[in-house]
Formats: structure tokens, sequence, C-alpha cells
């Protein structure tokens, strides 16, 4: 069982491009990584997924996804919040793959409590512009969520 690295994936893009990442980058898995049906939009302009592997990470996932499309603005771009879970941490490359393959940006600050790190992670028009790791001498006194993830 791995350390999961939590917290909100923030992804920002035109209308379009987000769609896109939801529908094609986010594939519905069992808790044991089994498939399931692909995502759909319903009648209401929702799409909703109790777990979903984020396509290209090695095990990066989005939980209790519910969304409505119809609420996102058609002009410019917009960002949703998602919450999201990587095993013992994230990688910026596998996030940066996503990024370009469906122009979005992507920005979380994570939290492993288990082995007291946290990660801050941004990728903005497909280029990282920060990827850190940020360690802690007194991590249940000094990190702002200390009880996220692990």
């Amino acid at each position: 069982m791995p350390n999961w690295c939590a917290g909100t994936l923030r992804v920002r893009g035109t209308k379009e491009n987000l769609t896109k990442f939801v529908l094609e980058g986010l594939q519905p898995v069992t808790y044991f990584g089994s498939e399931k049906e692909t995502l759909k939009i319903d009648d209401y302009g929702r799409i909703k997924c109790e777990r979903c592997w984020i396509k290209g990470t090695r095990r990066g996932f989005i939980l209790d996804l519910d969304e409505f499309i119809c609420d996102w603005n058609d002009e410019g771009k917009i960002a949703i919040g998602l919450e999201a879970e990587f095993a013992w941490g994230i990688s910026s490359e596998e996030l940066l793959n996503s990024c370009k393959q469906y122009g979005v940006d992507m920005r979380i600050h994570a939290f492993e409590c288990g082995m007291c790190f946290n990660q801050i992670i941004e990728i903005i028009d497909g280029e990282i512009t920060k990827d850190e790791e940020v360690k802690f001498d007194d991590y249940n006194w000094d990190c702002i969520c200390p009880n996220v993830g692990g």
C-alpha cells in the first residue's frame, strides 16, 4: 500500500480543452485499477466518476469527480479543481505530457504526511514553471495541512 501525496489539482484551459482533458485524459477505474466504462457527459452536462486514473501517470488518480460542463464559461480560460492523489509522489514530467497533449495548464500543492514532505508543481503553456519538494524539520507544526495524504 503506497503513501499518498494528495492535494487539489487545478487544471486551466479553454472549455474545449478542459472537456477534452476530462473525457479523454481520465479513465474511470476501480480501487484496484480495473478499467470501467469511459467518461461521458450526461443530458444535464454533468461528468461524474468516483475514481479516475490520470492517463500517462504511473499512479495518479482523481477522486470524486463531479463537474457540470454547462457551468463552464465559453470565453477565455477557466480553471477547475480536482481532488487528486499520487502514489509516493508526483512526476512533473507525466503531468507536463498531459498538459501538452490537451492544451491545459496545471498546478498542485500536494501533501504527504507519511514521509513528511509537500510537492508544489506548476505547468503553464507547456513548460514546468515550478517543481519543488518541501521538507520540514517539524512537519506537524510547520506544514499547513499536516493531516493530508500519507
